[in-house]
C-alpha cells in the first residue's frame, strides 16, 4: 500500500476513535429517556418535558452532516437525553 494510503487510513480511524471519545464525553452525565420516531411523537414528548421544566439534549443518530433530503414518511429517530439527576423528573412529566 503506498504511503498515502496508509496515512489516509491512520487519519480516518484517528477520527473514528476521536469521535467515539467526544460521544462517550458528551453524554457520560446524561441518561437516554425516551426515543422518539417522526417529529409529531417528537415535539409531544418534548412539550411535556418542557411542561415540567426538565433539561434535555436531543441526538439524532444516523444524520450525515446535516442531510437536507427528507422523506415522505418521516421516521427519523431522536434521542432524548438527560441528567441523571432529572431522571425521575423527567419520567414523571411523561407519565402525564
Amino acid at each position: 500500500m503506498p504511503v498515502f494510503g496508509w496515512f489516509f487510513l491512520l487519519i480516518v480511524l484517528g477520527g473514528i476513535i476521536v469521535g467515539s471519545f467526544v460521544h462517550k464525553y458528551r453524554y457520560r452525565n446524561m441518561n437516554l429517556i425516551y426515543t422518539a420516531f417522526g417529529q409529531e411523537n417528537y415535539f409531544n414528548i418534548i412539550a411535556k418535558l418542557k411542561a415540567d421544566g426538565v433539561a434535555y439534549k436531543v441526538r439524532i443518530p444516523g444524520q450525515a452532516f446535516g442531510d437536507r433530503e427528507r422523506p415522505v414518511i418521516d421516521n427519523t429517530q431522536y434521542d432524548i437525553y438527560v441528567k441523571n439527576t432529572d431522571a425521575h423528573l423527567a419520567a414523571d412529566a411523561l407519565r402525564k
